[in-house]
């Protein structure tokens, strides 16, 4: 009996760990949960992309901003500048916007999955024949770390994030909780049921095509009570005729 006691108080005194896969908020997912961002400029949500009309609304400054949930899904803003060291007039600016779910893993880590038909990227290049191209846009992401500090100069939670490849992205501080997003689901292209949600403009046509109307001349169109209609007239002048010979 005694040992039996004395097991169940050293288990009660074990620290209480949860793996990094639980998605619980008991898992410090709770802090995860949110909008972050490096820049007040940038956010998720809103007007940043509208996905269905391929359109991008242009920030007044660059940054990424990055909102999770704690039911495992998130988005990503970015809006950066890539230089060109052989011709330093020719720097691009890059909108890219997609979301989707992620996962914590075991190691660590933070795997993110877009959904593939709904992303979007933006180049601006004053040098190309093409300035301004808009397209589909879909990578899925590794993390091999990540984490949360409070910001010793604002007193703010402070999200830290590391890439696959070593590279370490800007500091992003807490500006919404729950977070600002757009609906966490398929948004265009074909959802989990099936369903067409909104039918792809081709990228080869300018927008503009969309409302084009022919220039030739309006056809008659009459449906088939018009045509018994006119038929009835047409046979009425018909008999008024010959009943006048």
């Amino acid at each position: 009996m005694l040992s039996s006691i004395t097991l169940s108080l050293g288990l009660a005194l074990l620290p209480f760990t949860l793996a990094q896969g639980d998605l619980s908020a008991a898992n410090n997912l709770t802090d995860l949960e949110g909008t972050w961002t490096s820049n007040a400029a940038i956010s998720t949500g809103g007007t940043f992309c509208v996905p269905a009309e391929m359109k991008f609304d242009y920030p007044t400054n660059t940054g990424m901003s990055f909102s999770f949930t704690n039911t495992g899904f998130f988005e990503e803003a970015q809006y950066r500048y890539n230089s060109n060291a052989s011709n330093p007039s020719c720097i691009q600016a890059v909108l890219i916007w997609q979301h989707g779910t992620y996962t914590l893993e075991d190691d660590g880590s933070m795997k993110m999955t877009p959904f593939s038909s709904d992303g979007r990227v933006q180049v601006q290049d004053p040098c190309a024949a093409t300035t301004d191209i808009i397209t589909y846009y879909n990578e899925p992401t590794t993390m091999t770390d990540w984490g949360i500090i409070v910001d010793p100069d604002t007193g703010n939670y402070q999200l830290r994030l590391n890439r696959y490849d070593g590279a370490k992205l800007p500091y992003m501080n807490l500006i919404a909780k729950p977070p600002n997003m757009l609906p966490t689901q398929v948004l265009t292209g074909v959802n989990a049921s099936g369903q067409t949600n909104t039918r792809k403009r081709s990228l080869t046509s300018s927008p503009l095509d969309v409302f084009k109307r022919s220039s030739a001349p309006a056809r008659l169109s009459l449906d088939s009570n018009q045509i018994f209609g006119v038929a009835a007239v047409v046979g009425s002048v018909i008999v008024g005729s010959i009943a006048m010979i």
